[in-house]
């Protein structure tokens, strides 16, 4: 069959408690039925696949909350990965990640297991985008500033029980309007990759933003308390007349000198040294500073470089994936270094290094070394942001540790200038006039610096509102296109499920006929010739016909990122009767026969039709009250 991207498979799934299997069943594609009499564990089974897959709000019961943790071995578009989770009432537990098979993952240490939170952190990727990185997926963002994980899709993917009157979406605490259009789009195909990258550059840009705001507001608020006036230009003009009045006092000094002199004194050589102390300590701070501005921008250029090196690394990755899947396995019929004849051996041993051949090793090992690389990236990219704060500190540090510097120069300067005693009190107004000058020219620099920040801050919010207003209009766009994406994908969906109801028993009259299917993934509704109101079994019945005309239409659309993958409980819910129950299921195996791709569908029942039950579809051993899911006991 053909390999549509995104497909998600089931392989096997093993749940532990006290190190002993409570509970194994193994898998395959297409249609898998779970059976057993009510209340044996059959739903139980489908929440701990769920779960696995990092479903949120599981209605543990008792004896599954005994359980240690589960283990699902499954195929991310061919290619397997193992996954592990602790059992909690907890919220957001972790995900561990095993690149490789259920086998192999059941015996290996611990230090070869990745361990993954639920949410992202600044340097920790969550195990949502892990594994969408492995279907090769985007990332979408949900409701206000949140981004969507596998809970979210899997409220669509898995229809449980608990969600008879909830047509399209698992029922969740969390819920929204814009959550549920936003999942509903990104499944069915609709959600524009270009549209979500602008976006989250949007989202990011409000950030920055609003944190250049909320600096300029703090600044003008203490000003206006000490009743300052800042102006960049008005702080610069000053210090230009402080200092041409300093440097006419300088000469008035130097002349008054230069008339007489007197033989200088033991206070004299200790101001010499304490101003030369002084003036050395200025030398090296300075020099200091700009030698860490130095080293910081190379330090700064080398993480560019090797973030350059890493997106190389990323795009070779892509590249030699690519390769793999078209060229396949070169055989290599001569040594590449002596040209002497190779003789062929076994074909699951290269023919070169002789180790056992693994036809996965070579992908998992991409989604391995990718998963590092990105990780690099965004350390990198943190690095530079930290060195690059640390640049702007010192730059600004800098002018005042230049005038401080120039300060104690011509101080040093005087102080070895001769003077006449009898000039002494002339020679001190006019240094206590210098002295004045020097601090008020100090405090002009600081607040020419807090100046410049101010207007370096404004310059940035009004760059951040003109690219917002650029991101809004380019977003107004792609939305109008993500329309007609939408119209094709939601034609197919109500068209497949018009189809599928009409197989229905004639229980309910609109599905008869079924003309007019409209379904809303915003008011989590589906409306049949314009109702949206049935008895409790056609409403269990549309639910079921709705989700497999989703996976329908996934199979006839590359496009749409539903996973090609679904889990349906409660069959026979809303007190269906038996016949309707086993046409229900039989219109769910007709349709899967019908799809040309891989794919595949779970169900749980307590009343399987005969037609079904047989080794082709049924999983797992039949549940009893006797021999329930949980061996536990």
């Amino acid at each position: 069959m053909t390999l549509f991207k995104p497909t998600l498979i089931v392989n096997h799934l093993t749940v532990i408690k006290d190190a002993r299997v409570v509970l194994e069943i193994q898998f395959h594609k297409g249609l898998n039925i779970i059976r057993g009499h009510n209340s044996s564990g059959k739903t139980t089974a489908l929440d701990f696949i769920a779960y696995t897959m990092g479903a949120e709000d599981i209605p543990w019961k008792k004896e599954s909350l005994l359980c240690d943790y589960s283990v699902l071995d499954v195929s991310l578009n061919g290619e397997n990965v193992t996954l592990r989770r602790d059992i909690s009432e907890k919220r957001q537990q972790p995900l561990y990640i095993y690149w490789g098979q259920m086998a192999e993952a059941l015996t290996a240490p611990i230090v070869e297991w990745e361990q993954y939170p639920f949410r992202r952190s600044s340097n920790k990727l969550s195990f949502t985008q892990i594994l969408l990185q492995a279907l090769g997926l985007p990332e979408a963002q949900g409701d206000g500033a949140s981004n969507l994980t596998m809970h979210q899709f899997l409220r669509v993917i898995y229809a449980d029980q608990p969600s008879l009157h909830s047509p399209i979406f698992r029922i969740d605490s969390f819920d929204s309007a814009l959550t549920r259009e936003t999942v509903g789009n990104y499944l069915s195909g609709t959600y524009n990759e270009e549209l979500y990258s602008a976006q989250l550059s949007r989202r990011n840009f409000e950030k920055d933003l609003s944190q250049a705001e909320s600096e300029l507001k703090s600044i003008f608020h203490v000003l206006a308390k000490s009743d300052q006036y800042v102006d960049l230009e008005h702080f610069g003009q000053q210090i230009l007349d402080a200092q041409r009045r300093r440097a006419t006092l300088l000469e008035e000094v130097r002349l008054l000198k230069a008339e007489r002199t007197i033989k200088s004194d033991q206070r004299r050589s200790e101001d010499d040294g304490a101003t030369r102390a002084s003036l050395d300590s200025a030398k090296k701070e300075l020099a200091s500073t700009m030698d860490t501005i130095v080293r910081i921008e190379l330090e700064i250029a080398d993480s560019r470089k090797f973030i350059e090196e890493v997106t190389s690394r990323l795009k070779s990755l892509d590249e030699s994936q690519d390769a793999r899947s078209y060229f396949g396995s070169i055989v290599f019929n001569f040594c590449p270094c002596c040209l002497a004849e190779l003789k062929v051996g076994n074909g699951e041993v290269c023919v070169l290094c002789k180790n056992p051949m693994d036809g996965n090793a070579g992908e998992v090992q991409i989604l391995r070394m990718r998963n590092e690389l990105l990780l690099q990236l965004k350390e990198s990219e943190g690095i530079i942001q930290i060195r690059e704060n640390e640049v702007r500190a010192l730059r600004l540090n800098a002018p005042e540790l230049k005038q401080t510097l120039r300060i104690l120069e011509q101080r040093y300067i005087e102080l070895n200038q001769f003077w006449s005693s009898e000039l002494e009190l002339s020679l001190e107004n006019a240094s206590r006039e210098i002295g004045s000058l020097d601090r008020e020219i100090t405090s002009l620099y600081e607040n020419q610096r807090l100046a410049s920040v101010i207007k370096d801050l404004q310059a940035r919010r009004d760059d951040l509102q003109q690219t917002i207003h650029a991101l809004d209009s380019s977003i107004e766009v792609l939305l109008v296109s993500q329309e007609d994406r939408k119209s094709q994908v939601f034609y197919a969906v109500a068209s497949a499920l018009s189809r599928l109801l009409k197989k229905d028993l004639y229980r309910q009259q609109e599905f008869r006929t079924a003309e007019q299917v409209h379904f809303s993934f915003i008011d989590n509704q589906i409306i049949i010739d314009g109702s949206a109101k049935f008895s409790e079994s056609s409403t269990a019945v549309l639910r079921h016909l709705f989700h497999l005309a989703l996976l329908t239409a996934s199979t006839e659309i590359p496009t749409m990122r539903f996973p090609r993958f679904l889990i349906l409980d409660g069959i026979e819910d809303g007190g269906m009767e038996r016949p309707r129950a086993y046409r229900l299921q039989e219109i769910i195996a007709e349709e899967c026969s019908t799809y040309e791709v891989d794919f595949q569908v779970i169900i749980a029942t307590s009343q399987i039709a005969p037609s079904l039950n047989v080794e082709e579809f049924v999983v797992g051993r039949a549940f009893t009250e006797d021999q329930r899911a949980l061996a536990i006991l």
